[in-house]
């Protein structure tokens, strides 16, 4: 274990012996960090914050902080995971739960660059990449393999889907369902993310009947029902069914069927 000698490190924090800590680094009490992990100076892991092994903390990142909620009381007992092989740049923040015993969940193989922020009670899958400056509030869903661009935001409960690809600037405060693209402005849905499909190893056909589905859901005269009902007598893989099912789960912020409009990109 290498910690520099102006590390402050809690002696009840529980660290892996081959773990790197670099100067001006704060660990308190609660902490668990797995082996292979390093962690920069000036970065901060506070509270009960459990991060998995292979793990990079960039310089002066936070993880573990109080959520920026003005009716949390300090002393709930909440937490971060962090699992496996997540690479988080600088200043990247990730705030504790708002929950007693809840927990800000991270996956694995994620890459948050330089300035991104999870807030409270997030959950975020496997290997996503959140650019710079991008913004999660509280309780946002990300699934799996999602691109989201410099500085997009989006708004609390939002719920996105895997392997979503979103503009730099973009801003969402409606769900997005799985394989699509989201474009610079508020809530556009600009198409779906084809070479993301190509690249995950998606089939030609199962490419074939996501796109129908988005033919369906937002180039079509039809309403959403109707587009329900026309998809439901589809046969579909798993793929293409797992947008339906994203279609048809919880959402307190609703799912954006907003109509595709070509003009709007001129």
């Amino acid at each position: 274990m290498a910690i520099h000698p102006t590390a402050l490190v809690d002696p009840a924090a529980q660290l892996a012996p081959d773990i790197d800590v670099g100067p001006f680094a704060i660990i308190e009490a609660g902490v668990h960090v797995d082996s292979g992990c390093h962690i920069a100076g000036h970065a901060q892991i506070l509270g009960q914050v459990e991060i998995g092994p292979r793990c990079r903390i960039g310089a002066g990142a936070i993880i573990g902080g109080d959520p920026q909620d003005k009716g949390f009381a300090p002393d709930t007992v909440s937490g971060v995971r962090v699992g496996a092989d997540n690479d988080l740049r600088e200043n990247v923040t990730i705030h504790r739960s708002t929950q007693a015993g809840g927990w800000t969940i991270l996956g694995e193989r994620n890459f948050l660059m330089g300035g991104a922020h999870l807030g409270h009670d997030c959950h975020v899958g496997d290997d996503n990449t959140l650019a710079n400056n991008v913004l999660l509030a509280g309780h946002v869903q990300l699934g799996n393999g999602a691109f989201l661009g410099g500085a997009c935001g989006v708004h609390q409960f939002v719920r996105l889907g895997d392997r979503i690809m979103v503009q730099g600037l973009a801003g969402i405060s409606m769900d997005v369902p799985p394989y699509l693209m989201v474009g610079m402005s508020m809530n556009r849905i600009a198409g779906i993310n084809s070479i993301g499909l190509r690249r995950a190893g998606f089939s030609k056909e199962s490419r074939a009947e996501i796109k129908e589905l988005f033919r369906l859901f937002y180039r079509s005269a039809l309403s959403a029902t109707e587009a329900q009902a026309e998809a439901a007598a589809l046969t579909l893989g798993d793929e293409a069914q797992a947008f339906l099912t994203f279609l048809r789960g919880d959402s307190i912020k609703g799912v954006n069927l907003r109509r595709f409009d070509r003009s709007a990109s001129r």
